[in-house]
């Protein structure tokens, strides 16, 4: 009936015909948005959700659903020209900061205007560089993991600036570009077997190695971002069973339990956040109970603004911490099928 039901309204709002009725209107509007963002851009940070990269990225998937090529090979030529700060030293490699963003970046890119857009070579170089980084940290600590990160002097091990966000990205990468593949059963895999150790007795999952508490599940700490690790693994690493799937099923319960957060409504540390894990387990499982629950977490952002909530956005209208990741959330949830966790999924 739900299905039905967005189905309907998908078809009220956007059209039956498979393009949006009102598509120019929305894209020409987008265009007016990135091309202002695109005047504030300053060289500062390599990553897609808070660089240089996100912006135009967007703006080339933009132009080139325009037919401006001229202007999409300028941005992609701007993205490339990156290269050097992307591999500084001084640079981490988490999602949030550091080159996982600039990976996502190179493979968002790639999807959404072709393969052949951006130079294998420079994918390759990008991602061996940070399994020589992570190869490298674990070595001088000593780690069990064949590959560990830090940022800010913390091995953190979610999603945002940890571990299981990095790997995420890494799973992606060798999804898209089979030259890759050669990484997963010498690296990725056998560091998401230790991160299977890093889960708490309540199904929680530590946000860093040197922290046993179990007070954080959010996106950017916490089983959240686990969940989306083992969903990718469980597509992608062939094993003849379904233990990383049922691993994302035994962390989600925690999220049902545990997720709706006074934090907010966020997308990185908010209730909207984990409501994306429930359709990210949905498409995987087609499991009615878990679109029910993404229902059900909607209905209490549907209240928005009369909670009482501990903190106050610093951006409250931005896509991770504000109200457009909300809503992004918010309309995922009537067609589930195509819902996809921005910046990330």
């Amino acid at each position: 009936m739900f299905r039905k039901l967005a189905t309907l309204s998908f078809q009220k709002h956007w059209g039956s015909v498979g393009v949006p009725a009102r598509q120019q209107d929305f894209m020409l509007k987008a265009k007016q948005l990135v091309d202002n963002a695109l005047l504030r851009l300053d060289g500062r940070r390599i990553s897609f959700l808070v660089g240089d990269p996100g912006p135009l990225c967007i703006a080339a998937v933009i132009y080139h659903r325009l037919g401006n090529n001229n202007k999409v090979q300028k941005f992609i030529d701007r993205i490339v020209s990156m290269k050097d700060s992307v591999l500084s030293p001084e640079n981490s490699d988490e999602l949030l900061y550091g080159r996982a963003g600039y990976l996502y970046a190179l493979i968002f890119i790639c999807k959404e205007i072709g393969p052949h857009i951006i130079d294998s070579q420079l994918v390759s170089t990008v991602f061996k560089y940070m399994i020589k980084s992570g190869e490298e940290y674990a070595r001088q600590i000593g780690s069990r993991s064949p590959l560990m990160y830090k940022w800010h002097n913390e091995e953190y091990l979610g999603a945002a600036h940890g571990l299981s966000g990095i790997l995420y990205i890494l799973l992606k990468a060798t999804q898209q570009f089979s030259y890759l593949q050669q990484y997963i059963g010498t690296h990725l895999l056998p560091t998401i077997e230790y991160l299977k150790t890093a889960r708490l007795p309540s199904g929680n999952y530590r946000s860093s190695t040197n922290n046993p508490g179990d007070k954080l599940v959010q996106f950017c700490h916490g089983a959240p971002g686990f969940v989306y690790l083992f969903i990718k693994a469980y597509e992608v690493i062939i094993t003849g069973n379904t233990s990383y799937l049922q691993q994302a099923v035994n962390a989600t319960n925690v999220i049902w339990h545990r997720g709706i957060l006074r934090k907010g409504y966020s997308l990185c540390h908010g209730t909207a956040g984990n409501g994306y894990i429930f359709l990210a387990l949905f498409k995987v499982t087609q499991d009615m109970r878990y679109l029910h629950r993404a229902i059900k977490f909607a209905e209490w952002i549907l209240n928005y603004g009369n909670h009482p909530l501990s903190i106050i956005p610093d951006n409250p209208l931005s896509l991770f911490q504000g109200l457009a990741g909300t809503l992004h959330f918010m309309a995922d949830v009537l067609t589930p099928r195509y819902a996809y966790f921005p910046a990330f999924e």
